[in-house]
């Protein structure tokens, strides 16, 4: 009598375990539906993927709680647009531009120096990443390096789209002197004849915490990932639209001078890796007006010049003594 009483229990503790374990399912499943549609709802890019959508809306979520407020720019009409962002300091500058932008969704281009990383390549490929070669080299033919990702970009744009890129390509570290810029922005824009619209990033409390070590801060793993954890204000600043290139007076300029005055432009905006007031970024103006900015740009290019003229001299030097310093080993035995 009582082992058929302890069966019973033994099948109502069962049965009341199954339900329970049902209805936490049911309500895990209904949280993540409705965090799912809050998170659609809140992204206002048109990914066709609508799990793209989805985390999308999360990301955009998340940014403006930790690291952007509205109010400081709204990108619209974003059909053919090239824009360039600067300067390149952390690995979600791309999340917090998005924010920015309502309708078609911008194109990145991205580096594939993280895609051993798991996850990192199927994110970039989801979102439509351009990507670039992080060890591309420029060919015997005289290609450009990353041809191919120009020849994507500009189909992008051909087809009405956005592209956005970072034109320093590199960090810009605290400390440090500030990268160059590359030609790809500025061959994207005279190979499709359109402005380039500059927009620069300030408010990184990330890289300017003291209580956080410089060489941490400078790390590209932290820039690149761990910094998106950490709050921050970034406020974005449209600096100015880069038109130079299509105004008829500049027509008979060579294809190198509307490179270099491109370039030039860019490279005054994003050379100041400290943190810009809107005020300072004004005062840049007046640079480019007075042509300093060229005369900087050059002088930047120069330095890159006999720095890389400098550590091949040195290898060089290495390799000549070799022999010399192998020979005095032999003898010292």
């Amino acid at each position: 009598m009582y082992s058929n009483l302890e069966q019973l229990n033994n099948n109502d503790e069962s049965g009341s375990s199954t339900f329970t374990l049902l209805f936490l399912l049911a309500g895990l499943t209904m949280m993540t539906y409705a965090i799912a549609r809050i998170a659609e709802s809140n992204n206002h890019l048109n990914y066709e993927n609508r799990f793209a959508r989805i985390l999308a809306g999360f990301l955009l979520l998340m940014t403006r709680m930790m690291h952007t407020k509205g109010g400081d720019l709204e990108l619209t009409d974003t059909q053919k647009q090239l824009i360039a962002v600067g300067p390149h300091r952390t690995g979600w500058e791309a999340v917090v531009v998005a924010s920015k932008i309502k309708g078609t969704p911008p194109r990145f281009f991205a580096t594939d120096a993280y895609n051993n990383i798991p996850g990192v390549k199927g994110f970039l490929k989801m979102f439509h990443a351009i990507p670039v070669e992080s060890k591309a080299t420029k060919s015997e033919a005289g290609r450009p390096a990353n041809a191919g990702a120009l020849e994507e970009a500009s189909k992008a744009l051909n087809e009405n789209g956005c592209v956005a890129l970072f034109p320093q390509g590199n960090f810009s570290r605290l400390g440090q002197e500030p990268p160059r810029v590359y030609t790809g922005a500025a061959r994207l824009a005279l190979m499709n004849k359109v402005p380039i619209h500059v927009i620069r990033l300030d408010g990184f409390w990330s890289l300017q915490n003291p209580v956080i070590p410089l060489f941490v801060r400078n790390s590209a793993y932290y820039r690149a990932f761990m910094s998106a954890f950490h709050m921050n204000n970034v406020r974005a600043t449209l600096c100015s639209v880069i038109d130079f290139h299509l105004k008829p007076e500049n027509d008979g300029l060579s294809e190198e001078a509307k490179i270099e005055e491109i370039c030039a432009q860019l490279y005054a905006y994003y050379r100041h890796t400290q943190e810009l007031t809107p005020k300072q970024i004004a005062t840049i103006k007046e640079e480019i007006s007075k042509k300093t900015h060229l005369l900087i740009w050059n002088n930047k290019v120069k330095q890159d010049d006999l720095g890389k003229q400098l550590s091949n001299l040195k290898k060089e030097g290495k390799e000549l003594e070799e022999q010399t310093l192998t020979s005095m080993k032999l003898s010292s035995v």
